[in-house]
């Protein structure tokens, strides 16, 4: 019997079938929540085939240094979180990578002809195919993706967290992939539900926002209120399938070349001094967004990709692309769409005072201190009433070009995206509760409409099986895996010499496809997360959608394979299984999971690593 309470757990241990092992491997995590559990697992899986397994647990800031200077490790867990729309993962699997933690290097897959790793060339080609979305691109990362996960093997994915939202059976036409800025228009209350006050607003949780610039800002409730009232120039949808916004239309005239058409017709909220009135949208703003972005926001060197800007008209720009600053010619940068999805900023509030250079603006002007607390746009809502600690109030912004019939949005399927607007909903109302629980209770009791359940799994499917509610769920941009250390000096897992019954690939090699097959991530799925994460073969973000290679290889359990690869790898024929008792350690902190019986409870690692566009 398996007893858990608050802060402890009782496990019972249990007899698998290990043999000797021919090596040991040394696996590092750092302690908390069910983070060791994936450690026991591999242990206990790797067992069988004749792979012992040292767990090794580490606090937080020891286990960083591990992952990315000191590197004494054969295994690990790690979950990559953020990014973008594209699948670039420069970073992370090529050879300078800042967060190549498995040590990838182009003399492992070294091609005389291309004189340099195939890996890094799949990498660094990858983002010189134009245009950004075709399909040349599309198959180049399937091949990419296909290369590396069997001729490389860095890593065995596994799970991709999901995301759930409960709201109430009443509010009809949410859709959690959607968010509520896109499903506004096509959502309405079918009556007032318990607690309801009234059925023309909707009312969420968050926490405080703490700067409302986008430029500055870095918290989440601070974004949400950003995207709510500011626009994109262009729209990625939940399918990242890219669609024009404020922009009419943008065109490569070249590789390196964009010009962008302003959508016109498309008016400014009245800024908070009451200085502007009546402004309309334009080249300026878009020109002005840019090059602030590239020259005093948060993430300067994420823009070093602008050669140059030029304002052709008012309804007209172009940019120059350089994606290499340090060659004399200009390179192309496949992955600048994804920085064309971002808000742009009033210039004619923003930039009513510049540097010495007449061209960058002086972020000391008060306007700026102003915008960060009472920011504006040309967005669906406005900033309403605001009461600090308690809740922020949106308002529909009237004067909306999403709601003006006179703006052309022919080239947009506007109302199969984005609904009619019929639906009686005229402001989002986001109350101030940092603590999930708190924010669940005010739910239940009928004072929010829609609430975050993802941490609660009881109370989640309570919700399910109540009429009264609606449970939606969504994968996030995360990707968990285990991370092989596959430098030469890691004498097993990373040994690069032929293996002996199959000399095309390494020793290594053979030993990383051995463990990958070996590992049973149904069972740890089911198991450590009720089975309610999302498996994943794919070594970037399953989220990234039409990038994901439908047909990759996948190293789904199969002991025979995986005892196979180790005689591949010169380790003899596995012999006859003697019982052995593996144990279990107890962990903590895991008050939310439903184990079942006469089940290990094993540990692992979970790391949050975040690559930054």
């Amino acid at each position: 019997m398996i007893l858990f309470t608050v802060n402890s757990c009782f496990l019972n241990t249990s007899k698998v079938d290990a043999i000797e092992p021919y090596f040991t491997l040394v696996f590092k995590t750092n302690g908390g929540g069910v983070r060791p559990d994936y450690g026991s697992f591999i242990k206990q899986h790797l067992a069988r085939i004749g792979i012992g397994v040292e767990v090794i647990i580490q606090d937080w800031s020891t286990f960083v240094g591990e992952l990315i200077a000191y590197r004494d490790f054969d295994i690990c867990y790690v979950a990559l979180s953020g990014g973008s729309a594209d699948p670039d993962f420069t970073g992370i699997y090529n050879e300078n990578g800042s967060l190549n933690l498995f040590g990838y290097h182009t003399d492992m897959d070294y091609n005389e002809t291309l004189g340099t790793g195939l890996n890094e060339w799949y990498m660094k080609q990858g983002n010189l195919i134009m245009p950004p979305d075709s399909t040349e691109r599309v198959t180049h990362y399937w091949n990419w993706e296909q290369y590396l996960m069997d001729k490389i093997l860095p890593c065995q994915p596994t799970f991709v967290p999901k995301t759930y939202e409960a709201f109430w059976s009443t509010l009809d036409g949410y859709d959690i992939e959607d968010g509520i800025k896109q499903s506004w228009g096509k959502m309405s209350f079918s009556g007032l539900h318990a607690g309801q006050i009234t059925t023309t607003e909707i009312v969420t949780t968050n926490a405080a926002w703490s700067d409302l610039n986008p430029i500055f800002q870095t918290d989440l409730g601070s974004s949400e209120i950003i995207s709510a009232t500011m626009d994109d120039l262009v729209y990625y949808d939940a399918d990242l399938n890219v669609h024009p916004h404020l922009a009419k239309n943008f065109t490569f005239l070249n590789d390196t070349t964009i010009e962008i058409e302003i959508r016109t017709g498309i008016k400014w909220q009245n800024d908070p001094d009451g200085l502007f009135l009546d402004e309309y949208f334009d080249a300026e703003d878009v020109y002005f967004t840019l090059h602030t972005r590239a020259t005093v926001s948060n993430d300067v060197t994420n823009y070093n990709w602008i050669k140059k800007l030029e304002l052709v008209d008012s309804t007209h720009m172009k940019i120059y692309i350089d994606g290499d600053p340090n060659t004399p010619k200009n390179d192309v940068f496949a992955p600048v769409i994804t920085y064309l999805a971002d808000t742009i900023h009033p210039e004619h509030y923003l930039n009513q005072s510049q540097l010495p250079d007449g061209i960058t603006p002086d972020i000391t002007h008060p306007s700026w201190a102003t915008f960060a607390t009472n920011c504006f746009g040309t967005g669906l809502f406005e900033l309403g009433t605001f009461t600090e600690g308690v809740e922020t109030e949106l308002d529909i912004f009237s004067d909306c070009w999403m709601l003006d019939p006179t703006v052309d949005k022919t080239d947009m399927d506007f109302v199969n995206r984005f609904g009619d607007f019929t639906g009686g909903l005229d402001s989002w109302r986001i109350r101030i509760i940092p603590d999930p629980l708190t924010a669940i209770l005010e739910f239940e009791q009928g004072k929010i409409d829609l609430v975050g359940i993802t941490q609660y799994p009881v109370r989640r499917e309570e919700m399910i099986a109540d009429p009264d509610f609606e449970v939606q769920n969504d994968i996030k941009f995360n990707l968990g895996f285990y991370g092989y250390n596959m430098r030469p000096i890691r004498p097993d897992i990373g040994n690069p010499n032929p293996a002996p019954g199959d000399p095309t690939i390494t020793v290594g090699l053979a030993v990383r496809k051995a463990i990958s097959y070996a590992l049973d991530r149904v069972e740890i799925n089911n198991v450590i997360h009720k089975d309610e994460y999302t498996i994943t073969d794919h070594p970037i973000y399953l989220k990234l959608g039409i990038w994901c290679n439908p047909n990759i290889i996948r190293y789904n359990h199969d002991l025979d394979l995986a005892k196979e690869f180790m005689v591949i790898a010169g380790y003899g024929h596995t012999p006859t299984p003697t019982p052995t008792t593996i144990e279990s350690t107890p962990t903590v902190e895991i008050n939310w999971f439903y184990i079942l019986s006469g089940i290990f409870s094993l540990l692992g690692i979970i790391i949050i690593i975040r690559k930054k566009k």
